[in-house]
């Protein structure tokens, strides 16, 4: 479940994200939408939104199973239920820092930055 939402709400910040940069740029400081669009094309690339899609699936999986692992197995009755969030919350932080850290690290090498 964590999976899915990660990843429909990852397009969801994406597809807003771009439209938002459109228009502000157009909008509010008075470029024109070719561009923008000009401009976009040259630094974005379809392997960029592919890429944030798979790091979405993976961190959801990631943080969906360590908080199910420390949900289900607090110890110390309502204080280590407070713990355990807490455990669950600093873990995923630096587990998805590292994946992160990883999976762009592959990506570069793999697909290399476009513009530079």
């Amino acid at each position: 479940g964590m999976t899915l939402v990660a990843v429909l709400l990852n397009g969801l910040v994406s597809v807003v994200g771009i439209a938002g940069g459109y228009f502000f740029n157009v909008l509010l400081q008075g470029g024109t939408p070719g561009a923008y669009l000009a401009s976009f094309s040259a630094l974005a690339q379809l392997p960029d939104l592919w890429i944030g899609e798979i790091k979405a699936a993976i961190f959801g999986l990631l943080a969906g199973v360590i908080a199910a692992y420390k949900g289900l197995h607090p110890k110390g009755g309502p204080k280590g239920v407070g713990e355990a969030v807490n455990q669950s919350v600093v873990i995923t932080f630096l587990v998805l820092f590292f994946v992160n850290l990883i999976l762009t690290l592959v990506y570069l090498q793999i697909i290399p930055a476009k513009g530079t």
